[in-house]
């Protein structure tokens, strides 16, 4: 071992030795003269040239290193077939210049729109060319179909912000209108560079997103029927949101519409069928429905997500955009002492609004036609001027739909806007309480139903947990039961017991806020929103109570789901022997169900809503 340390110190200082020795000789390096006129075309020149209609010729710049003498270079042009373009076949540099210019020549007034020719100028002669330099020059020359309006115009970001939970921002953009359809526009890169909103997400020291160097994203709007606006093509917002690194890159974003016209509908047929997937376009200002953009993260156009567009508007130049935005959030009902039942929520009225109406329909009325009503006096509603919290006497049990109608200072009807409802009046009548029974309740017994990424059972959105609490039997009906508090504790769960074990219960409005931009979270029976023939809520064998129960937020009538799971009620030991009733269902026999659905916040994006979307089901007539 001795030896073979001193023979690697040994081989050391050989190395030290030599090194140290080469630093007492000096050696000068004389880089080859490159010979010829060391023509070239710069790198820094662009692979696309836009044409001016109101000129007929463009120049092309080559450089050249030896600037001494006037020089004529060939050229070696290729241009398509019946190409419109006239190109020099020669660049001629005077004395002492080291740029000169090819000319390319065209009449403006024969060249077609968004029509692209790919012209190629090369230095074909070694004699005249650079090793350190190109001899060909390729590009894409051509007169653009948009047109850049005089001045800015105004993007309200109703797409990114909602997603990820970020204000809503109003912000300055580019935008161009088409020279060919008008009434077609183009905002530019409404998240890239020179935005408000990339100044403040992305380039900061601790960016929120990074830029994924995306090119198509430019959204286009075909605004050619002011009545049935909608978004013309794909796009991405150019927006890395953390989760590039997993293969999923920016957010691409396209129009419902768009999706049908993609598999075979024609436009008549859509906005026949489906007018409500369409935006407006009123006094210079393009705005669109919550449920008209869909969107993916792989870059095809197979829809994954719903895309809130509620907040989503434009402004053309000289337009400012306003908010007569109203809303309604259904907080429960509410039992006065005389038994009158009454619908409860929080209406919100948008900025701008000056005062509003609102009303309940049934489910099934024609929603523009009580609008249209009111406007002209012949039906009767509330009114408010100021985001407010409203009740409305309702008598019966049933789907309903809030419906608010925004007017500016002046009266003039703005918008509406028309929020689904489930009402239960909680039995025949008032319902008269008695307690029955104390006992435990586990709010996440068997997570079940809804599924993540991994087809993992999501459980209860709110979380494992148990709690003691009270059942209560109407003594108006027997059927009709409570549990109160529950899951929290000013809340309590009302449903019936037929009697053969089986469970149901209304949907139940939790009135916590989904944060999803959404509503409130709601809870459905498993049993019904599946439709598997299967029993999920019922009363067991051994006297526990069982509920299949299905957490979700309430997209357009669409189910946007958030977790799920069996969740049980336990008489305590005297209460046990109080309940005479027992079920012939048994908890044992529950294993997850093999048809579950996934969860909005399954994968990508955390607050997508689940788009439920077939192309085969698209066609329309």
């Amino acid at each position: 071992m001795k030896r073979i340390f001193n023979y690697c110190t040994m081989l050391l200082v050989s190395v030290l030795a030599f090194s140290l020795g080469s630093c007492t000789d000096e050696y000068e390096y004389t880089p080859a003269v490159a010979e010829g006129e060391q023509i070239y075309f710069s790198n820094a020149l662009s692979s696309t040239v836009e044409l001016n209609s109101n000129q007929s010729s463009i120049q092309i710049p080559v450089n050249r290193i030896q600037r001494s003498g006037a020089l004529t270079v060939p050229i070696e042009v290729t241009v398509p077939e019946n190409s419109k373009y006239q190109v020099s076949s020669e660049v001629t540099f005077n004395d002492g210049d080291s740029v000169a210019y090819i000319n390319v020549n065209y009449d403006p007034s024969a060249i077609e729109y968004g029509k692209y020719d790919t012209i190629t100028v090369a230095i074909k002669d070694a004699q005249y060319t650079t090793p350190y330099g190109a001899s060909t020059y390729t590009f894409a020359a051509g007169l653009s179909e948009w047109k850049t309006m005089s001045s800015k115009g105004y993007y309200r970001d109703g797409i990114v912000g909602s997603m990820y939970g970020l204000d809503v921002t109003t912000y300055q953009v580019e935008i161009q209108e088409n020279v060919i359809t008008p009434g077609k526009y183009r905002v530019v890169s409404p998240y890239g560079a020179g935005t408000n909103f990339y100044s403040t997400y992305v380039d900061i020291d601790s960016p929120v997103f990074k830029w994924t160097g995306e090119t198509n994203t430019s959204i286009v709007i075909d605004a050619t029927d002011p009545n049935f606006v909608y978004v013309d093509g794909d796009f991405y917002t150019g927006l890395d949101d953390g989760m590039a690194s997993q293969g999923q890159g920016a957010l691409h974003v396209f129009s419902y519409v768009y999706y049908y016209l993609l598999n075979g509908n024609n436009l008549d047929a859509v906005k026949a069928n489906v007018p409500e997937l369409f935006g407006k376009l009123e006094d210079g200002v393009i705005t669109f429905p919550a449920n008209c953009l869909l969107g993916n993260f792989d870059g095809s156009m197979n829809p994954v997500y719903y895309v809130n567009s509620a907040d989503l508007a434009v402004a053309l130049p000289g337009h400012e955009i306003t908010d007569f935005s109203t809303s309604f959030a259904y907080t429960g009902r509410f039992t006065d002492v005389a038994g009158n039942n009454y619908a409860q929520g929080l209406i919100t009225l948008g900025a701008d609004v000056a005062s509003a109406k609102y009303l309940v329909a049934a489910d099934g009325d024609d929603v523009n036609e009580i609008v249209n009503a009111v406007n002209e006096g012949a039906i009767e509603a509330n009114e408010i001027n100021a985001t407010s919290e409203v009740k409305v006497a309702i008598s019966e049990s049933g789907k309903y739909n809030m419906i608010v109608i925004a007017y500016d200072s002046e009266g003039k009807m703005r918008a509406h806007s028309s929020t689904p409802f489930t009402f239960d009046i909680g039995g025949s009548g008032a319902a008269k309480w008695t307690s029955v029974c104390s006992g435990t309740y586990n709010q996440n017994y068997y997570p079940n139903f809804v599924v993540d990424e991994s087809d993992n059972p999501v459980g209860n959105p709110f979380g494992d947990g148990t709690y003691s609490t009270t059942l209560y039997v109407d003594q108006n009906d027997p059927t009709h039961y409570k549990i109160e508090p529950w899951l929290l504790k000013d809340l309590s769960f009302e449903f019936n017991l037929d009697g053969s074990g089986v469970i149901t219960f209304s949907d139940v409005n939790t009135g916590v806020d989904s944060q999803t931009g959404y509503g409130n979270i709601l809870v459905t029976n498993a049993t019904t929103a599946l439709q598997t023939g299967d029993v999920f809520s019922f009363l067991d064998e051994s006297g526990a109570y069982v509920f299949g129960m299905m957490y979700y937020v309430n997209y357009n009538n669409s189910y946007g789901w958030l977790g799920g799971a069996l969740e049980t009620f336990t008489p305590s030991g005297n209460g046990a022997s109080m309940i005479m009733k027992r079920g012939t269902a048994s908890l044992k026999n529950i294993k997850k169900v093999n048809r579950s659905v996934k969860s909005v916040t399954a994968g990508h994006a955390k607050k997508f809503i689940a788009a439920p979307v077939d192309a085969k089901t698209l066609k329309l007539k």
